[in-house]
């Protein structure tokens, strides 16, 4: 397990120094993203999860910053809804599944939202978890399947839209998560304990179709801090930086760079919240 954690550190450092190294055109973008996450137990090893994730950006479309407004909650960027099934392996080793997972995200141009389309997501993945004293240290390995539907009007969106999929683009892709979680006031997730955590994600597309210039999608970097208040709730509140590698203009150089207030919610155990 520590030869694999210090693989994947230098392979993270290697890739991310190589893509950053010719010249950029950068682009700065405030975002708020919200988190809801659930999760309970099946039977024996197996649990369940939903995730319900809003994400807003204060970005009006043209990347010109006479037409933002300093609230990223402006605008829909995204929602995002993943249901998972774990299966507990043993201590150190989780598998899970997301069956049908849905995400909507707008276009946007000319100073607004433009469009709205919808995508289609299954995803196998892996935890292996390594504990060094009180710090743990989790690998999440995951690839996603994803169907993307066709454009259609912007309106006010709620909780799931279905989308138009009478015709899809498909795309694949590979992430890696290393993270890092630290118990501050406690020395270990006892209930009232104050953590802190950090972790860097890579996002790498895959496929036949993918090109030398597009392999690399995005990479995310967290650091933030949480509170569990007993089995049953925890909070978390960070500062993530997203790269997303679009290179989609005339020069092939354009990268979002989207400086994110992340808030997240879990509830866990939630069958046994409505025991006696």
């Amino acid at each position: 397990m520590k030869n694999f954690l210090l693989s994947a550190i230098l392979l993270l450092t290697m890739l991310n120094t190589s893509f950053s190294q010719s010249p950029r055109q950068y682009y700065h973008i405030s975002n708020g993203w919200t988190d809801i996450n659930i999760s309970g137990k099946i039977a024996g090893k197996f649990t369940w999860q939903l995730e319900n994730q809003h994400r807003r950006e204060d970005m009006q479309g043209d990347y010109n910053a006479a037409t933002t407004t300093g609230n990223p909650y402006n605008n829909l960027n995204q929602h995002v809804f993943r249901p998972w099934v774990h299966y507990q392996f043993n201590p150190n080793v989780r598998f899970s599944l997301m069956p049908l997972g849905w995400i909507g995200s707008n276009r946007f141009a000319e100073g607004a939202p433009s469009a709205f389309f919808s995508e289609i997501r299954v995803s196998p993945q892996v935890m292996l978890t390594q504990n060094l004293g009180r710090v743990r240290i989790d690998h999440r390995l995951r690839y996603e399947f994803r169907w993307f539907g066709k454009n259609q009007a912007v309106n006010d969106k709620s909780f799931i839209y279905g989308g138009d999929f009478s015709t899809t683009t498909y795309k694949e892709r590979f992430r890696y998560q290393i993270k890092v979680t630290v118990p501050i006031n406690h020395a270990k997730m006892d209930d009232k304990t104050l953590y802190a955590q950090t972790y860097n994600e890579l996002f790498i597309n895959t496929g036949e179709q993918v090109g030398n210039t597009n392999l690399l999608d995005q990479n995310r970097v967290l650091i933030g801090l949480g509170y569990k208040f007993n089995k049953f709730l925890a909070v978390e509140a960070g500062y993530m930086q997203q790269t997303i590698f679009k290179f989609n203009n005339s020069a092939k150089n354009n990268v979002d760079v989207n400086n994110i207030l992340q808030l997240n919610l879990a509830v866990s155990n939630f069958e046994q919240l409505f025991k006696k």
